[in-house]
This record gives structure tokens, sequence and C-alpha cells, in this order.
């Protein structure tokens, strides 16, 4: 493909990413359930609880 079709196309694939982030940022966007909660009920309370304590310990040791 030449360049200016590679750039009609990349355009016209940019416009419809845009629409489609714009969409979904719309009001009838679903409300996403939060990290913890996914995890709670993939993992169990106790073990999520646990692996999340212990990421956030070694996140603030290696700020430090």
């Amino acid at each position: 493909m030449s360049a200016a079709v590679l750039t009609k196309v990349a355009h016209a694939g940019s416009k419809r990413l845009l629409a489609d982030v714009s969409a979904m940022a719309g009001k009838d966007a679903v409300a996403k359930i939060p990290a913890i909660d996914r995890l709670e009920a993939a993992l169990g309370r106790d073990f999520a609880d646990r692996l999340v304590a212990a990421l956030s310990d070694k996140r603030a040791d290696s700020r430090a």
C-alpha cells in the first residue's frame, strides 16, 4: 500500500476508535466492578485481602 492509502485508512480507523471510546464513556456505559471485588469473587475474600496487602507493602517498600 502507498503512504497515501495508509494515511487515509489510519485516519478513518482513528475516528472509529474515538467514536468507540466516546460511546463507552457515555451515559449507557456499564459500571465496572472494583478490582478488589473481582479478586474476592475469583480467589476468596481472605486470600484476595492478603494479596492486596502484600502487594501494597511491596509497593511502599519500593518507593522508599
